[in-house]
């Protein structure tokens, strides 16, 4: 049993749940700026004279610097804090957002190297975005309501998400594509400054234990680069350790193939509709934002869930299983049955982010390293971005729709493999 060695004032619930409130505001820029493609590729493609099959890089690449500094970027918090990380989060996203507005603007008209190159910026501040949040909530929750802290933060994605799905048509209208470039970049600096002037550079007071020291170590050393504090030394900071972990890489496989098959599905399914059942691309677009609307009360749900039964792998494999098969079945339904689909894999989508962060930082013995374990899951985040679009969009131009819709989900259920085999908790 711990023995107390010393107390100091609790830090209230209400502060932390408003952390909780701040922090998910501002994560959910990077998936509003990430997704404002996919509701108007089809004007995408007509300004920068794209097709179906590459049409999938202005996803892609999205992916490519998170896949290089997932691991990176978990380091960095540690190293410099986690104020400065959402300066880096932040920042890079309004940057990315800038350069792919102004490629619009170019003499010769719209540019795609430039579009994508601010692409790749937004993705680093994705990256950053990624690893912070996590961080922050396993530094002001407990283990006991860190399911549902998490599975509240999961719902950054299906919130973005749908915000995109259903403003993006309405602020493109007439082809001003722009128009959501500008939102989008807004909303990142608004949030920024939130997070900055609320989230301060200072640890949560809890009472303070023997078992508690290396919670306390990681507090210390996340906050260091922002206050200017000195890190409180603990033996068990060795990142070899977390890299040489094949659990969190197991982990990180598995979100890696639910991620093709989600990212892919959330990317084509609005261009699927519009073509194959002739809808407005304004109608096209309520279907994959109905399912990002379930997924945000699913994901809390997912949390609260995981944290009663007490496991996070069964939840989140079943929930893999089951969204792959919703997948597969996509392409070979009818509008109705379609839309029957949609509603049910959003439900089930509750069931996976919310399980695997979770997951991911209890798989690490030192709090210190949760940063670095999320960018493990993070790697295989950026993988499943980098190659689901391509993939699909390449299927789905030389084999048809619904081999497209079948093979990313039969990668979706090959990933709940995966994640069994991890043995997490």
């Amino acid at each position: 049993m711990a023995m107390n060695t010393g107390t100091r004032p609790r830090t209230s619930a209400r502060t932390a749940w408003f952390v909780l409130v701040i922090l998910l505001a501002f994560s959910i820029a990077a998936p509003l700026n990430q997704s404002k493609a996919p509701p108007i590729l089809p004007i995408l493609m007509d300004a920068f004279h794209l097709t179906v099959g590459n049409s999938g890089l202005l996803m892609s690449v999205y992916a490519m610097t998170g896949l290089i500094l997932a691991l990176p970027a978990g380091l960095i918090l540690q190293r410099v804090g986690f104020r400065m990380t959402g300066l880096l989060a932040g920042g890079a996203i309004i940057i990315g957002v800038v350069i792919g507005y102004l490629s619009g603007n170019l003499p010769g008209g719209p540019g795609i190297e430039m579009m994508l190159t601010g692409r790749v910026i937004e993705g680093v501040g994705t990256s950053f975005m990624a690893v912070l949040a996590p961080v922050v909530i396993a530094m002001w929750f407990t283990v006991e309501k860190r399911g549902s802290a998490m599975g509240i933060w999961s719902a950054w994605v299906p919130i973005g998400n749908t915000t995109m799905l259903l403003l993006a048509p309405l602020l493109a209208h007439d082809g001003q594509w722009q128009t959501v470039w500008g939102f989008g970049g807004l909303y990142a600096l608004i949030t920024m400054v939130m997070f900055i002037a609320v989230i301060k550079p200072k640890a949560p007071v809890l009472p303070i234990t023997v078992g508690d020291i290396g919670a306390a170590a990681v507090t210390s050393a996340l906050v260091t680069g922002a206050a200017g504090a000195t890190p409180v030394k603990h033996p068990h900071g060795n990142p070899l350790e977390v890299l040489r972990n094949p659990k969190l890489w197991l982990i990180g496989l598995a979100f890696g193939c639910f991620v093709m098959a989600s990212v892919s599905f959330s990317t084509y399914l609005p261009t699927y509709v519009s073509t194959v059942f002739k809808l407005p691309l304004s109608q096209a677009a309520l279907l994959p934002s109905i399912n990002s609307m379930i997924i945000i009360i699913a994901c809390p749900l997912g949390g609260i869930l995981s944290d009663r039964v007490g496991t996070r792998r069964k939840l989140f494999v079943l929930g893999m299983l089951l969204c792959g098969g919703m997948v597969v079945s996509m392409g070979l339904s009818s509008l109705p049955v379609l839309a029957v689909v949609v509603v049910i894999h959003g439900a089930i989508t509750g069931l996976v982010p919310t399980n695997i962060f979770s997951a991911g930082v209890e798989a690490v013995n030192d709090e210190r390293q949760s940063g670095l374990a999320m960018g493990i899951i993070m790697v295989g985040q950026s993988i499943g971005m980098l190659v689901g679009p391509i993939l699909f969009g390449r299927l789905a131009e030389t084999a048809g729709w619904p081999a497209a819709f079948v093979c990313v989900g039969a990668v979706c259920m090959l990933g709940g493999v995966a994640g069994w085999m991890s043995k997490a908790r």
